[in-house]
Parts: structure tokens; C-alpha cells; sequence
């Protein structure tokens, strides 16, 4: 029988599958370990970078075997942080992860092909089940995601001293110039 701890480990390394620094990003900010903030501001720009047109699959070896080091990495770590020994959780972590790199693209095509979604606002959907699916494993609210990007975003506009507006600011002006587009 799956402990819960397991369950969680592999949940993070499906999440870190779909977004290679989300499930890391995510254990790192429910532990408050250091560098949890450089890690959100990874996962957030991979989500963004990931939408690029010129982005290698996440399917050819470089990109997967980055996500199998992080998978390992992911679920080892959450089951040793929830008390228990484990060691089958680093390498079925790589596993995961490295299957869902495989699938993941496959299945994205294949929605985009049969439903006619564009490929950027089905990764967008993808970022929002990786999202979901790590909030639950970790514990962590939608709400907690948001801040800890909000707090990664301001973190390097101190480094570079320049004024970042927050998350719910800039989906405002977005939302407000793409509805006077359309008048």
C-alpha cells in the first residue's frame, strides 16, 4: 500500500514532469526552505519561457533528463521531510516525471489537433493542472502561489531597483487594454 508521503512525492514529481522547477518551487515554499524564492521566480518564468515558439520539447533529452534529476530530487525529498525512508522514492520520482515529460507533449498535441485549442492557451490549462495538482500535494492555496510570485517578482525588482506592479495590477491593465482592443 501507497503511504501518503509516496502519494505526495509522486504528485511533485508529476507536477515537476509538466513544469521542471514547479514541483521543487513547490516543495521548497510548503517547507519554507531557502531559496524558495529564486525557485518560484524559476517555475515562473519556465511557465512563461514555455510558451515560446522556439522552445525545445520538453520530450527530447536535455529537457527530460533535467526533469528526471529534479523529479528524483523532488520525491526524495518530500518523503524524507515527512519522516520516512524510502528508497525507491528518487528513482520512481525520475520515472514519473520523466514519463510525464514524454506524454505530456503527446497528449497537449493531440487535444490542440482534435478540439482546435492553440497550443499557448493549452499550456496555459497545463500550468494551471500543475498548479493544482502540487497545491493539493503540498498543502499550499492558489492564494500561496500568488504571493510567492508577487514576492519573487518584487525580490528582483529590489535587486535591479525597479518598480514591479503586483500580479493583480498587471492582469488589471491586461484585462483593461485587450477589452479596448476590442471596441
Amino acid at each position: 500500500m501507497t503511504s501518503a508521503a509516496t502519494e505526495r512525492a509522486l504528485k511533485l514529481a508529476v507536477v515537476t514532469g509538466l513544469r521542471a522547477a514547479l514541483g521543487p518551487a513547490l516543495l521548497a515554499r510548503s517547507r519554507h526552505r531557502q531559496g524558495r524564492q529564486e525557485l518560484a521566480l524559476a517555475a515562473l518564468g519556465e511557465m512563461v519561457f514555455d510558451k515560446m515558439p522556439l522552445v525545445p520539447g520538453r520530450d527530447t533529452l536535455l529537457p527530460m533528463l533535467a526533469r528526471g534529476v529534479a523529479g528524483a530530487w523532488v520525491a526524495k525529498a518530500s518523503v524524507e521531510e515527512d519522516g520516512e525512508a524510502d528508497p525507491w522514492a528518487a528513482p520512481l520520482g525520475a520515472a514519473v516525471a520523466m514519463g510525464v515529460a514524454v506524454a505530456a507533449p503527446k497528449v497537449r498535441r493531440l487535444l490542440g489537433w482534435t478540439t482546435g485549442i492553440p497550443q499557448p492557451v493549452l499550456g496555459l490549462i497545463e500550468d494551471y493542472l500543475a498548479l493544482r495538482l502540487g497545491t493539493e500535494a503540498t498543502g499550499l492555496s492558489m492564494d500561496d502561489m500568488t504571493q510567492a510570485a508577487q514576492e519573487s517578482l518584487e525580490s528582483i525588482g529590489e535587486r535591479f531597483n525597479v518598480q514591479v506592479p503586483s500580479i493583480s495590477e498587471a492582469i488589471q491593465g491586461v484585462t483593461q487594454s485587450a477589452g479596448a482592443g476590442s471596441m
